[in-house]
Parts: C-alpha cells; structure tokens; sequence
C-alpha cells in the first residue's frame, strides 16, 4: 500500500479516536453533550494499530515506515491520539523470520526509539 494511503488510513483511525457523537434525542437541544468516543461502543480500549509492510521492497518499506512516523510528529490528531494509542509497523519479511513478539515493530510514536515486540509498542 502505498505512503499516501496509509497515511490515509492512520488519519482515519484518529478521526474514530476523536469522533463523540452526540444522541439523536439531544442533537437539537442547545449545549448537546456526547455521550463519549464512539469507539468505546465496540471496544473497552483502543486497540492497538500495528501495519504490516508487503508486496514490496525492503526499502520501499522502510520509506513507507518512515513516512508514517513522520506523519504521527506532523498531523496533530494523529499525534494526540499516538499519546495513548500504541502504533507500530513492521515488515512482512521480518515478522515471519522472528515472529510478531521479535523485535521487529518500528513505533510511530517515537521514530528514534529502536525495534521492540508488538506488546512493548
């Protein structure tokens, strides 16, 4: 998938992350309050994001790894919900070499934090 989309996709998850709709019975009383995130409807936490590089090259991976670390310092919804949410990428290659708990999953959070299994994200 390319830069662009998954840039895409990262945006999107942190509009659900931000998104709190309001009830249709309150929706046109002055001062509407929501009744909190709408994720929370299906899910007790945010589940992590974890994006899997493949069907490309190694490099063009890495290019795309970096691309959405740097759009996580960059897009201010995405960086507020990187605060609580964990998120990572890793390459297809190396998770069947060494495994989803291997060191292979680069956080978005903090590009300059090394390599760490999935549950350290």
């Amino acid at each position: 998938m390319a830069s662009k989309k998954l840039a895409s996709k990262l945006i999107g998850y942190a509009r659900f992350h931000e998104h709190h709709p309001v009830p249709v019975h309150l929706r046109r009383t002055t001062g509407a309050q929501s009744v909190g995130p709408a994720w929370q409807q299906h899910y007790t936490r945010f589940p992590r994001l974890l994006f899997v590089q493949a069907d490309t090259g190694e490099q063009a991976a890495r290019h795309r790894i970096r691309d959405l670390q740097a759009l996580a310092g960059l897009h201010p919804m995405v960086e507020q919900m990187l605060t609580t949410v964990r998120a990572g990428a890793a390459l297809l290659d190396d998770l069947e070499k060494h495994g989803p708990g291997g060191a292979v999953w680069h956080t978005l959070a903090d590009p300059q934090r090394p390599r760490c299994g999935a549950w350290q994200l």
